[in-house]
């Protein structure tokens, strides 16, 4: 072990900065049950490398590792030194025998100790660590104390900004019991430990990540947002039931989370239905439709990006500041936002954008505007369809709904389908981190919201699209299929005007991170004063 306690295997993966993964070996144990649902219920992944001779006492635990959200990978069989590849190849191999049936595919394996620093033949690692506290000194009752732990653990891990935490929900019993020990007399306070490093990191600005894809190997992975069902073109129900559940996506995902937090801070909890993002500017306004969750607090991040002169206004859904009747379709959603619109412009040409399920809102809007004779100076849509959203409906579960109101507020959607009452974890987890948006929000407000999204997505289910006569600018996620081409022969049909395409290097989730909005912000303010410049009138 080095001098600082770390132990950088040749198979251990780099995590970005200010990212903190944390593992545990020896388990499962008879507190390991407790400790996934603690770490689920704090939105933290985790990874158990677990031990052969421990799954036999404690099997049923592995059920509640995979529930809860959280990886397993491979200690061993039983808890002795690798002596050579062959030896660690058989170790591993009689380890993954007896849980073959929780394994996905390739795995990560930590070798007993840290000691044997050679890659095996199917499997991911070996991994080591970059921070530990001598917890197992706690177990043994050898001095060590659950602060002292913490703080050794918290303090290298914030000096190097970052990396693996060594921590054991168990002790393997070949050491154990020899020594005339049994269970009882261990003093597990693993559950202790964990919590107040949780704390401890997050107070220093850490986000808590899990071990990447072992397929993969490389790239860490934080956790997502939650995407919302039938955001993606075509999506099948299995794909959006799987994105729900698992909650790591690509590196950008932790940077969203911290997008959604800033902009729903600086929205001030504004539930107009009308929301003015930027009142300034002497060009024609952008009106954006809102996505699923039923607010435009989102399109914040486009103001430094598109381009002053043109104003921003965000259309919000009913039913979140009092009580009231939902709308029953998107066309009677449509004309009510486009009344909502001609308060604020009274004539056109109307300028509208939509994401996600805001693309079928901004074109229902734009057809309702045609239809009452107002011309259309631009329809943007970021990476919607108007086809495919039929999935959707059978996999608004309130687990995944939840997880999408947590997401869209800057929470880690820790929820899952194992959970029996989604709405008490989520209120519990919004209650238990303030400074996010929520906490201050009543009860029935939080469920409102959950009301309001449901809806949504029964009306974005049922519509179906007629035909509108405007330039449609259209922006392509690129790490999402189909083809650019693809995505705007499905737009033909529904648009009478030209369509020009901007391709976006990153995932539709992703789509308001600065680096898209880099481009996209430029584009969409030439496309509006080309539009602009086209409906002015000739003198």
């Amino acid at each position: 072990m080095d001098g600082d306690g770390s132990r950088l295997l040749s198979g251990t993966p780099e995590l970005p900065p200010r990212c903190v993964a944390l593992t545990f070996d020896d388990g499962p144990g008879p507190r390991s049950a407790e400790l996934a649902r603690m770490l689920r219920d704090e939105g933290v992944p985790g990874t158990f490398f677990v031990l052969g001779e421990s799954i036999q006492h404690h099997r049923d635990v592995l059920d509640t590792y995979l529930e809860c959200g959280h990886a397993i990978g491979l200690h061993g069989d039983r808890h002795r030194p690798f002596t050579s590849a062959e030896h660690a190849a058989g170790e591993l191999s009689r380890c993954a025998d007896r849980i073959s049936g929780y394994l996905g595919g390739t795995v990560w394996f930590r070798p007993p100790y840290g000691m044997g620093d050679w890659p095996v033949p199917g499997f991911a690692g070996p991994v080591g660590w970059h921070a530990q506290g001598r917890d197992w000194d706690i177990t043994y009752r050898h001095g060590q104390t659950v602060d002292a732990c913490v703080d050794a653990i918290a303090e290298t891990l914030i000096k190097r900004d970052g990396g693996i935490a060594l921590l054991h929900d168990f002790a393997a019993a070949t050491e154990f019991s020899p020594a005339g020990l049994s269970e009882a007399d261990l003093d597990l306070r693993i559950i202790e430990i964990t919590r107040a490093l949780i704390g401890r990191l997050r107070d220093a600005g850490f986000s808590f990540v899990a071990l990447p894809d072992p397929a993969r190997g490389a790239a860490l992975q934080p956790p997502a947002p939650a995407q919302a069902p039938g955001e993606q073109a075509g999506a099948s129900a299995a794909g959006v039931r799987a994105r729900a559940a698992d909650r790591l996506g690509s590196s950008e995902d932790l940077n969203t989370l911290r997008l959604f937090r800033a902009t729903a801070r600086a929205a001030g909890g504004i539930l107009d239905l009308v929301m003015p993002l930027r009142i300034d500017g002497d060009g024609p306004p952008l009106f954006c439709a809102h996505p699923m969750v039923g607010l435009s607090w989102c399109y914040m991040a486009m103001l430094p990006h598109v381009d002053a002169r043109y104003p921003l206004y965000g259309l919000q859904a009913r039913g979140l500041r009092r009580p009231e009747p939902l709308p029953t379709s998107l066309q009677e959603m449509a004309k009510d936002y486009a009344d909502q619109i001609r308060m604020t412009q009274p004539s056109g040409p109307y300028y509208l954008l939509g994401w996600s399920l805001g693309a079928n809102i901004a074109f229902a809007v734009a057809e309702e505007l045609e239809r009452r004779a107002q011309q259309i100076g631009l329809l943007a849509i970021m990476d919607g369809t108007l086809t495919g959203f039929e999935a959707a409906e059978s996999n608004s579960e309130s687990w995944m709904i939840y997880n999408v109101v947590l997401a869209q507020f800057g929470y880690v959607p820790a929820l899952t389908p194992a959970d029996p009452d989604p709405e008490a974890r989520m209120l519990a987890l919004v209650r238990r981190r303030p400074g996010l948006g929520l906490e201050d929000w009543p009860d029935q407000r939080i469920r409102a919201l959950q009301r309001v999204i449901k809806n949504n997505i029964a009306l974005g289910c049922a519509y179906r699209a007629g035909r509108v006569h405007c330039p449609l600018l259209f922006f392509s996620a690129s790490r999402n299929g189909p083809p650019l081409p693809e995505k705007l022969k499905g737009w033909q049909p529904f648009v009478d005007g030209p369509i020009e395409g901007v391709e976006l290097d990153c995932d539709h989730r992703q789509m308001l991170l600065p680096e898209p909005m880099a481009r996209l912000g430029p584009a969409l303010s030439d496309a509006m004063a080309r539009a602009a410049d086209a409906k002015a009138p000739v003198v």
